[in-house]
């Protein structure tokens, strides 16, 4: 029999070196931050939102209103995954949906006073979060954590 054969399965969960995959602690930590969050937003008093309308619609209406393209091109997701978010934005009060005086073929989204609000909500629940995991491990760690990821991905903007 063949060492690779006769010995024991080896663990699942960790790389060829003995440490767990990278690709696994990186969706690990991201499902916790989502888990957090979220938990965060249903106790809040924002209803009818997710990490996703956060993330994806609301966060670029923070500098005004924006056409519909320019969020799907932001946000690096579907035209339609895009769409559906603001459609259910715009039932739940949170945006509004015009035309665009130049192009009449293109839809403006804009925040409403309530999307204001949860907007803020939203940016200080994610500061929560980041504030428990810096009193977990350190507020060097996520800075250093921070500061390896823009490098990583060569973009600190998003």
């Amino acid at each position: 029999m063949t060492p690779e054969l006769s010995s024991p399965l080896a663990d699942p969960c960790a790389g060829g070196d003995g440490q767990p995959p990278l690709v696994n602690l990186i969706a690990r930590a991201q499902a916790s931050f989502v888990a957090d969050f979220e938990a965060r937003l249903r106790a809040s008093e924002i209803e009818g939102l997710s990490l996703a309308h956060s993330t994806n619609v609301l966060r670029h209406l923070s500098d005004g209103p924006r056409r519909a393209r320019e969020i799907v091109e932001r946000c690096g997701v579907t035209k339609q995954a895009i769409s559906q978010q603001i459609a259910h934005l715009e039932r739940n009060g949170y945006v509004a949906v015009g035309r665009d005086d130049e192009d009449q073929r293109a839809r403006i989204v804009s925040l409403t006073p309530k999307g204001e609000r949860a907007q803020a909500i939203v940016h200080r629940l994610f500061g929560e979060v980041e504030q428990e995991w810096a009193e977990r491990i350190g507020q060097a760690q996520v800075a250093s954590l921070r500061q390896t990821l823009t490098d990583l991905l060569g973009d600190a903007t998003c």
